[in-house]
Formats: C-alpha cells, sequence, structure tokens
C-alpha cells in the first residue's frame, strides 16, 4: 500500500486561523469553495479563518490577498469560515481494500437547518447587515475536503460529493444538532488524475473510506466546537419549547384552592424558589431531558416498538411517560408529590393540554411536586405555629 497522506499545517495570521494543506502531487478536484470552486488541478487547499462580524461582497479579494501572504499558488481551492480553525480542525483517515480516504474538516454549526428550511429569525438577526443567509462567510459553517488515493472519474467525482453530503448529515445527527448541514457548507473532493474509478457512492468500496472519514472528522470538529458551550439545564431548554416558568405557574394555580391563610403571590414566589432549587439537580435534569428526548423522536416517529402515527395518540400501552413522570414526583416530594402529579395529569389544566404525551406528564409530574412541597412546608409551620 502506498503511502498516502496530506501535509498540513496551521498558521497564526493574527487573531484569524490559516490551515494550509498539501496533496501528495497535483490532484484533480471539485469543489463547492469560494475561491476555484468547480473542477480544478491543485495540489494546495487552504481554510481560512474570518472574524465572526465579517462582512464583504467580495471575499474572493481578501482570499487572494492572504494567498499572496502566505506564498500560496493562484490555483490553490479556498475555503473561507468563521470557526476557530486552531480548535476545530480535524483530520480522519480511513481505508477500505486498499483504498483510501483522508478528511479535514472545520465546523461551526450555529446556522445548522434542515435542507428546505429557513433559518430562525434568532440565528437571521445576528448576521452582517449586508450578507445574505446564504453567504459562504456566517459564523456556521461545516468546510470539508476530502482526497483519495484512486483517480475518479469526473461522475466519480460528482457521486463523491453526495456521499460526503450523508456522511456530513450523519455526523450531525451523531452529534445531536438539529439540521441536514449549514446554510453556508463547503466541499471539495481531491484525487489523483485519471478515470478509474466512476463511481464513489455509498456502496463502493471509495465512498465507503469517504464516508467513515468525513462522518469521523466532521463529528469529532462539531465536539470541538461545542467543547466551550455550557450545557443547558432543564428549565433553559423547556422554555426553548415555549413551556417557561409563567407557563408552567400558570397551570399550577390552575388547580390550587386559595386558602386565607395562605397568599398567592406567597405561593407564586415559593414556586420560583424551588424550580430554581432543582434546576441545579442532576437528577432532575436527567429526567426532564429524557422526557425531552423521548418526546422528539416521538415527533419524528421513530419510537421503535410503536406503529408509526401512534405517538402523538398517546396509546394506553405507552407507560414510559407515566414511568418518568413517577420517578420524578416521587424523587421530588415522595408519595405525597405522585399523588399531586397524578392530579395535574388527569386533568391537564393550560400549557399541559397541548403537549405531547412525554412532555406533559414530565411537567405535570414537576408542577405537582413542587406544590407538594409547597404545602407540606406550610402545613408543617403552620403546626408548630400551633404548638
Amino acid at each position: 500500500m502506498n503511502n498516502f497522506d496530506i501535509d498540513m499545517r496551521v498558521e497564526d495570521n493574527g487573531n484569524e486561523g490559516f490551515a494550509i494543506m498539501i496533496l501528495p502531487e497535483r490532484y484533480r478536484l471539485l469543489s463547492s469553495t469560494i475561491m476555484n470552486g468547480g473542477y480544478a488541478y491543485s495540489d494546495t487547499v487552504f481554510f481560512y479563518e474570518v472574524p465572526l462580524n465579517y462582512d464583504n461582497s467580495f471575499p474572493e479579494e481578501d482570499l487572494e490577498t492572504q494567498c499572496h501572504k502566505f506564498n500560496i499558488p493562484s490555483h490553490a481551492v479556498g475555503f473561507m469560515t468563521a470557526a476557530d480553525i486552531r480548535r476545530v480542525i480535524t483530520i480522519s483517515k480511513e481505508c477500505v481494500n486498499d483504498i483510501q480516504a483522508i478528511a479535514v474538516a472545520t465546523a461551526g454549526v450555529t446556522n445548522a437547518v434542515y435542507a428546505g428550511e429557513r433559518l430562525p429569525k434568532e440565528v437571521l438577526d445576528t448576521l452582517p447587515e449586508h450578507v445574505p443567509s446564504g453567504e459562504s462567510n456566517l459564523p456556521g459553517t461545516i468546510n470539508v475536503l476530502v482526497a483519495v488515493n484512486v483517480p475518479l472519474e469526473d461522475c466519480g467525482l460528482a457521486n463523491a460529493l453526495i456521499t460526503v453530503t450523508e456522511a456530513k448529515t450523519a455526523a450531525l445527527i451523531d452529534t445531536g444538532i438539529s439540521g441536514t448541514g449549514t446554510t453556508s457548507d463547503a466541499v471539495s473532493v481531491a484525487c489523483p488524475p485519471g478515470g478509474d474509478q466512476k463511481y464513489a457512492g455509498t456502496a463502493t468500496d471509495v465512498g465507503i473510506a469517504i464516508a467513515r472519514a468525513v462522518r469521523s472528522a466532521v463529528g469529532e470538529s462539531i465536539l470541538k466546537w461545542g467543547n466551550n458551550d455550557r450545557p443547558k439545564d432543564f428549565l433553559t431548554r423547556l422554555d426553548e419549547l415555549g413551556i417557561g416558568e409563567e407557563e408552567m405557574w400558570e397551570a399550577a394555580s390552575a388547580l390550587y384552592i386559595p386558602s386565607p391563610e395562605w397568599d398567592t403571590k406567597m405561593i407564586r414566589e415559593k414556586f420560583h424558589q424551588h424550580l430554581s432549587i432543582l434546576r441545579k439537580d442532576i437528577n432532575v435534569n436527567a429526567l426532564v431531558t429524557a422526557a425531552i428526548s423521548m418526546e422528539g423522536l416521538g415527533n419524528k416517529d421513530v419510537l421503535f416498538g410503536l406503529d408509526r402515527g401512534r405517538f402523538l395518540d398517546d396509546p394506553v400501552h405507552l407507560i414510559a411517560d407515566e414511568l418518568l413522570g413517577m420517578a420524578l414526583s416521587e424523587y421530588v416530594a415522595g408519595t405525597k408529590g405522585l399523588f399531586e402529579y397524578i392530579r395535574y395529569d388527569k386533568t391537564k389544566p393550560g400549557i399541559l393540554g397541548v403537549l405531547g404525551p412525554f412532555l406533559d406528564d414530565i411537567v405535570a409530574s414537576l408542577i405537582g411536586s413542587i406544590m407538594s412541597r409547597i404545602y407540606t412546608e406550610l402545613l408543617e409551620s403552620e403546626d408548630k405555629l400551633g404548638s
């Protein structure tokens, strides 16, 4: 087996990274890159990092400037990204029956989206004023270079682009990112000159090698990109789903029977205090996160063992949602909490009436167990005053 490798180095360009990849020889490339996209012959590929607020309608000019700065030939294929190249760049190698593939990836997924959908407003609002959402200089971009050690015909190069894209999407699924890619991804496939392989799909040795290398490189790069992100607590995750503290209090107060001795404003404040305490509890976070994850799978109709189209009907044999609710309520408030959870789950006041099978149970459990603890605390304080 020939020694097949890519010489890669990352230069320090002030506050920006600049990665240069030297191919084994002058290769044939098919790319969707800003610089020398389409078919090209080159032995040099580079990734250029720009600031997060980069705003230039002619990015080719900046790429040419960088080429002069680092003595890069004009035939080089050039990518652009706002991801921190020095932190996220990842290389992965795979071999299948002597066919080798090397993938180099940088991944930022700020603007991840499902193909055919528009970016949400909160993401669009962060873009520079003069940069349309389809430009390739956005903060979230997945750039992938793949090189193989066998010549590919034109058809094979085009086929390889599909394989790279499918593997990239698989990496997004692996890492829990919602989307098939970002709005500004770029790909380049490189191979030796000639025309030996006509196909490079996922059933071929070259396609399998490409897919494995890309899936590994993109997945690892996404994880590196997210290493600085703090995990989200359950209240934040519920709020993102439209289940904020106000919605939960509205549901909680619907079944609260006011007592002359208990001020409703005071009950509301205690509800807030208990939520604040529980949001730091790993077990509460784990149970609520499990319910959110199961709800997501159910909405996608991919819960194994449940007939398609049955999830939203909340069939009687689906009891895992109740089990999560029972576990949470007993953990937070014991047996009393369990009875309150059942009361809220049966009545389903407010937001509970519109939630899916797992979410309505876990939120009803959260509300019921907190209200149970509040009642217990108030009753115990009254007993102490009376004794």
